[in-house]
């Protein structure tokens, strides 16, 4: 089943995207903060919805909206993909020109600080492509990219080895995500994401075992910038006894249904889901 949205993000002069932190009585990731929007109605079109429920939810009115993207993502709180239309409009508002009608506060929130924040999954989808539009980067500049290689490696079972971080990480610390890191200056993708997973599961793969699967963009707060994840996917013949965790509390193979509602990392938000509903998982299965 899948729900049709609206995501909408004002910037304001400093590059700030407004946002919303949620209540305990939201039926949808209750105490985390969210991008603002909500449902389309029967009949209604996105940009339609997107202006209403900006006005509904604000009492911003006025304002341009430009449409950044359309994309799907699984909502661990509903269990349900959303059918995403996302928009973007750069203003002059400040908080006190946006009226709260909704959760406990909205306003404008430095993105460097969102790792701090309880966040939500449309976050970790809309960010990305907002601070990526040609609008933004023309107005605020962008950082250059770093890069990482990461892997999620299935088992017989069809489980996924995910990586539970500890406090002291520098990026998602107590989260869930994939075995893998930052890849060294002008280091091949593929070849540091075998690196990585011998670094912290010790596990060699052979040549050959890894292929790629997508390239994800991720905004890192940590860093201030869009980032390139290069995932790469693997069935092995490994279990827990085989993997020897030198990074993090664990590493180990942990069914899907429970990968896809785990508190995931911005990389494993992206990257879970959407490989676990692939036709390369799939195939790995059948």
């Amino acid at each position: 089943m899948s729900r049709r949205l609206v995501g909408i993000v004002l910037i304001d002069r400093r590059g700030w995207p407004l946002l919303q932190e949620r209540d305990d009585k939201a039926p949808v990731n209750p105490d985390q903060w969210a991008l603002v929007g909500g449902a389309v109605e029967e009949g209604e079109t996105f940009a339609e919805a997107a202006v209403r429920e900006l006005a509904e939810e604000t009492e911003v009115t006025g304002v341009e909206l430009t449409l950044v993207d359309s994309y799907v993502y699984f909502c661990d709180d509903c269990g349900d993909e959303h059918d995403v239309s996302l928009f973007l409009a750069l203003t002059d508002l400040t908080d006190d020109d946006v009226v709260c009608h909704e959760g406990r506060r909205i306003v404008f929130v430095d993105p460097r600080t969102i790792s701090t924040l309880p966040w939500s999954r449309n976050i970790v989808h809309g960010l990305p492509r907002v601070f990526g539009h040609p609008a933004y980067v023309e107005r605020f500049g962008r950082l250059e990219p770093h890069s990482f290689g990461c892997a999620v490696l299935v088992d017989a079972q069809g489980r996924v080895l995910l990586q539970e971080r500890d406090e002291h990480a520098p990026i998602d610390p107590d989260r869930w995500g994939l075995p893998g890191g930052h890849l060294e200056h002008g280091e091949d993708p593929e070849a540091g994401t075998y690196r990585e997973v011998e670094e912290e599961t010790g596990v060699e793969l052979e040549p050959g075992t890894l292929r790629h699967f997508e390239t994800f963009e991720v905004y890192h707060p940590h860093y201030g910038s869009v980032d390139h994840v290069h995932l790469y996917v693997a069935r092995v013949d490994l279990t827990d006894d085989d993997i020897d965790c030198r990074e993090g509390r664990q590493i180990v193979f942990v069914e899907p249904d429970r990968a896809r509602r785990l508190d995931l990392t911005m990389t494993g938000t992206l990257a879970v889901p959407a490989f676990l509903g692939s036709e390369s998982y799939r195939a790995m299965t059948s």
